[in-house]
């Protein structure tokens, strides 16, 4: 976490992901609408996507949500979803180190995932794993508040 933009200094987001927002109704909710509020905020969308244009998103949003919508669509556990989603985080780095995406959206995705991650690693008992599917669906709602976002600001 913590990407450099590779441009001198930090970039300041205006965006903190709460963890909690992928646990209840009103939080994600809250979370949403703060994403899709930037979308009227030039300076304060431009410090959270940066450079970052619609075509790269959308190639971001397609590797993680496809690990994510795997978790959603499960009915049992596979052990191929921890490696996909996984695989995502890397993609997500990967990107966020070519400039690909900004620094500032990559951790927010980074934090998104991670807790994703954990939720499966953690998934001992059916419940255990039905929270887990629950998270991942509501992190996938989050990442589609982003490209509306990304897709607004970058024509």
């Amino acid at each position: 976490m913590g990407y450099s933009s590779g441009r001198g200094s930090q970039e300041t987001s205006i965006l903190k992901f709460n963890p909690s927002s992928l646990e209840t109704e009103k939080l994600l909710v809250d979370e949403i609408e703060k994403i899709l509020r930037l979308s009227k905020k030039d300076e304060e969308a431009d410090r959270f996507i940066g450079k970052t244009s619609s075509t790269a998103y959308r190639r971001v949003h397609e590797i993680v949500t496809s690990g994510l919508d795997k978790l959603i669509d499960s009915k049992t556990r596979d052990p191929t979803i921890l490696t996909d989603l996984v695989r995502a985080l890397i993609q997500v780095r990967y990107q966020a180190s070519r400039h690909q995406i900004s620094s500032n959206l990559a951790d927010y995705l980074d934090k998104i995932l991670s807790e994703v991650i954990r939720a499966v690693k953690n998934a001992g008992t059916d419940e255990e794993w039905e929270k887990a599917k629950k998270l991942a669906f509501n992190a996938r709602l989050i990442l589609d508040a982003i490209i509306v976002l990304v897709t607004t600001k970058r024509r």
